[in-house]
């Protein structure tokens, strides 16, 4: 019998402003504000400066209904082309898409076996529990279930789904993101020139994402580094340390905070700024200080352990974590099914590095 010879598989990898994704992506952060420290200041301030009534119709669209369903693998030229094609789009097709993704991310997210779309429809109890299950693991408190009963409401009637996500986002683009977009657009440009002069070619997935984003990915990314076969890099003004991502078959859409990539250089100062304030702000804080403090010495502490040492809830310790992690001070690992942190010296010398070549 011939030896078989399985060809490498290639790894197409683009440079994008995917203006649809990315302001998206923007405006889903402005609910994640409680819970995130260190995201571009335009999203804090416009969420403060958003009535709560406002603010929750916002969590009903982006979080409930998650409108990021019916992008699919299409990169649209402008939000507002995105926006007049989806009201044009058959609402029950729409609504399906939305069940559909759902279910496949309870597959992914749940061991257990997951309803189908039309059990989901027609039990709003199953349909909440389900819900529930994935956003916060069964444990209640942090579930709007009035929010998620709308949103089911909504499910059952397309046509009402529809104009409410095409209202309220175009809106939203009118009042808060159009101008901002605007603003932000020659340092997004900037950064997808400054990258595009790496070459990427030839790299597995994980290496070029480790080349652009600076850090390795979650663990809960890796199966779809192994499946990607396409992966679009798209640059955010209001990330900061963090990145989104949806992934669609074998393509990924990767959004990252604004940054120069190592051993490039720019003229254009604003984006060497950007950075340098995105891993000062994650010094410019108390508690995240006595943490690198706490890990000075050289141990490796669980989430636990920090917490109990430091006396922090858990939202607090989860939200500084998350961030210097982000940012690179935090070395993260899993042991016994449970993270644990260790300081990254390096990634603090090279901070300061960066401060002093920018005085001088």
């Amino acid at each position: 019998m011939p030896d078989l010879i399985v060809p490498e598989k290639k790894l197409t990898v683009t440079f994008s402003l995917e203006p649809a994704f990315n302001v998206l992506s923007s405006l889903q952060l402005l609910n994640l504000v409680e819970q995130f420290s260190g995201f571009d200041e335009w999203i804090y301030h416009t969420a403060t400066m958003l009535s709560p009534e406002r603010l929750r119709q916002h969590r009903l669209v982006v979080d409930a209904l998650d409108p990021e369903a019916y992008l699919g693998k299409d990169a649209w030229p402008s939000f507002t082309a995105w926006l007049d094609d989806l009201a044009t789009r058959d609402p029950t097709a729409l609504r399906d898409r939305r069940m559909d993704a759902l279910v496949e991310r309870a597959k992914e997210t749940l061991d257990e076996e997951v309803p189908t779309p039309e059990q989901l429809l027609a039990d709003r109890d199953v349909y909440l529990s389900l819900t529930e299950r994935m956003i916060c693991g069964g444990q209640g408190e942090a579930h709007d279930l009035e929010l998620y009963q709308e949103a089911h409401d909504l499910l059952n009637d397309p046509p009402a789904m529809q104009d409410l996500v095409v209202t309220h986002l175009r809106a939203m683009w009118d009042d808060v993101a159009a101008v901002e977009w605007e603003r932000r657009l020659p340092l997004l440009q900037e950064t997808i020139a400054a990258f595009q002069s790496l070459d990427l070619t030839g790299m597995p997935c994980s290496e070029a994402v480790h080349r652009v984003i600076g850090r390795e990915l979650p663990a809960e990314c890796e199966k779809w580094q192994d499946e990607a076969g396409w992966i679009t890099f798209i640059p955010s003004a209001h990330f900061g340390p963090y990145i989104g991502r949806m992934v669609r078959d074998n393509v990924v859409k990767l959004v990252f905070g604004v940054h120069v990539p190592e051993g490039v250089s720019t003229s254009f100062p604003e984006l060497s700024r950007s950075e340098l304030l995105m891993r000062l702000n994650a010094l410019a804080d108390e508690t995240r200080l006595r943490i690198l403090e706490l890990l000075s010495g050289g141990d490796e502490l669980s989430s636990q352990e920090i917490m109990e040492r430091l006396d922090l809830s858990q939202s607090a310790a989860s939200r500084h974590l998350r961030q210097l992690a982000a940012t690179g001070y935090l070395s993260v690992e899993r042991r016994d099914g449970a993270k644990t942190y260790r300081l990254n010296r390096s990634r603090i010398d090279d901070t300061f590095g960066a401060l002093r070549e920018s005085v001088r």
